[in-house]
């Protein structure tokens, strides 16, 4: 028989009763008028309690013994034919009753399964709590020894960093060790600012911990497990909003750190690409130098030729002397006397042209050699004057990284100290000008020995005139031509000489401040890394 259908028993149409959660309803039929059925009623309803009833109580013992008792009155009745009305009305007592049973029945049997179920899910969020906590208290455990360590390594980094400071201080890097001091500083305030915000977090992290501990071990019953779930989540929700804005704050970190080291690499490209044409331009400076150098030997070996000049002037002097004491005398010998003399002045005049002839050679040499360091010197000066302004570039970005006035101080008793030692330079320069300021009295003796010579040739010019000793005279016009533009050269080698001193003056201050500025952006990029590695740590660790 399908659910829903009853069986007729005693001209009744009694339905099955309805189990909760069915789609069928309870309802009582009406009587038929005829009996259907091999069991008695009182066998059926005993088979139907007892394969609804999985709970059977006291209430249903007691209607089994009323059953049994009423069917014992039945049949001892039933001789005496007792009316048909009684019994029916009787039976559908008895089926009133055993329905309101049957439903208290069901509804206990719903209201035990709901429980149950609750039960369960109470359980089962109770150990996925559990789990929770324990899982966050082993991940703030975790995190508690990674700052730990955190810690303790930039206690010994900063240790280090102080006592790297402290040997760079005895080495007499005292704006470098001040500027590391302040960025020291600065770090260490930064780092512990970020390990007490940490320190904190982890505070009130396991304050909230201890608090869903105690609120999940008071858990007694099974109603306020929903507030306190409520609660749970909203812990964690504040957690997690605590991290992700550590985490915001970690990034900006970050991103402070890498601006800041990419800004240091230029401005480190820039000094090393600085110190690189630094490196070349003094170079070319010391080449230049070795010139000037090798130009005063020459001018000193041009010099020790002169030097013999006033000897081969008053030489000459006396015999031209003698030549013209010879041409006032009368002729003694006749017409040999003249060609004798003659003779006499061509070859001296040879010995004295070999001898301007290497004089000469110097002071083309001397020429060429001006006119070359004229040329380095015009592209020193142009290399010095971008190198200077590239150099007061740098300056004002080294200043705006905050020299202190210790180091503006170190850095002027360096340049005192370059300044003295290009003294000796200085004098050296002062020297090489006294002895080309010596060329001109030089020039001016032979300009006297070619009036004289110039003198003897007009008086005897009527008597036998001379082409090679013309050619001797036209080669010391010349020559007295070279030595005034030797002269103007050395002028002009002496001006740039002392523009040459000035700019290496310079340069030697200029390459010190880089020197400086290199150290300090050199220490100050160390730190940055450490620093950004100790944070890629904590990022990693967090």
């Amino acid at each position: 028989m399908g659910r829903g259908v009853g069986k007729r028993e005693a001209g009744l149409y009694r339905p099955w009763p309805r189990v909760p959660g069915r789609s069928s309803e309870m309802k009582w039929g009406r009587p038929t008028g005829s009996y259907c059925g091999d069991a008695s009623p009182s066998a059926n309803l005993a088979r139907h309690l007892r394969a609804r009833d999985p709970f059977p109580g006291d209430g249903t013992h007691r209607l089994r013994h009323e059953d049994r008792r009423r069917r014992k009155t039945t049949e001892g009745f039933l001789p005496a034919r007792r009316s048909h009305q009684d019994f029916s009305r009787q039976r559908e007592e008895l089926g009133q009753g055993l329905q309101g049973v049957e439903q208290k029945v069901q509804s206990l049997q719903a209201t035990f399964g709901t429980f149950e179920s609750l039960v369960r899910s109470s359980q089962h969020k109770h150990d996925l709590t559990e789990k929770a906590v324990k899982q966050g208290e082993s991940e703030i455990n975790r995190i508690s020894e990674v700052l730990q360590k955190l810690q303790n390594e930039i206690l010994k980094d900063l240790s280090d960093g102080i006592h790297v400071v402290k040997d760079a201080r005895e080495r007499d890097f005292t704006s470098l060790e001040n500027t590391v001091e302040e960025r020291l500083t600065e770090l260490t305030k930064s780092i512990n600012d970020n390990i007490a915000i940490f320190t904190d977090v982890q505070k009130r992290s396991q304050k909230e911990i201890n608090d869903v501990k105690a609120k999940v071990a008071s858990l007694e019953d099974s109603e306020g497990y929903k507030q306190d779930l409520k609660a749970l989540k909203e812990v964690v929700k504040e957690i997690q909003t605590s991290v992700k804005s550590k985490e915001k704050d970690m990034e900006a970190l970050r991103s402070a750190i890498q601006t800041m080291e990419s800004d240091v690499y230029t401005e480190v490209k820039e000094l090393v690409s600085l110190k690189q044409e630094q490196q070349r331009f003094k170079e070319a400076a010391d080449s230049e130098h070795h010139t000037l150098q090798a130009l005063t030997e020459k001018i000193l070996r041009a010099e020790e030729s002169a030097a013999h000049l006033p000897e081969e002037i008053r030489r000459l002097e006396e015999e031209l002397g003698q030549l013209k004491a010879a041409a006032l005398r009368p002729e003694e010998d006749g017409a040999f006397r003249p060609s004798e003399a003659f003779e006499t002045l061509q070859k001296e005049s040879q010995g004295l042209d070999s001898r301007l002839q290497s004089v000469e050679d110097g002071v083309q040499a001397a020429r060429a050699a001006s006119a070359r360091q004229g040329e380095s010197l015009e592209a020193l000066r142009a290399q010095s004057e971008e190198q200077a302004r590239r150099l007061a570039e740098l300056q004002e970005r080294v200043a705006g990284l905050g020299p202190d006035a210790d180091a503006k101080g170190g850095l002027a008793g360096t340049v005192r100290g370059l300044g003295e030692a290009q003294l000796s330079l200085a004098g050296d320069v002062d020297e090489l000008k006294r002895r080309v300021a010596e060329l001109p009295g030089a020039v001016e003796a032979l300009q006297k020995v070619q009036e004289q010579v110039h003198t003897l040739l007009g008086r005897e010019a009527t008597a036998v005139p001379h082409q090679d000793l013309l050619d001797r005279l036209s080669s010391l016009d010349n020559l007295r031509a070279s030595v005034g533009q030797v002269e103007s050269d050395l002028k002009m080698l002496r001006t740039a000489v002392d523009s040459l001193v000035a700019y290496s003056v310079k340069i030697e201050t200029n390459e010190n401040n880089l020197e400086s500025a290199k150290g300090l952006l050199e220490d100050l990029r160390n730190d940055l890394d450490r620093l950004f590695v100790k944070v890629e740590k904590i990022h990693e660790k967090v």
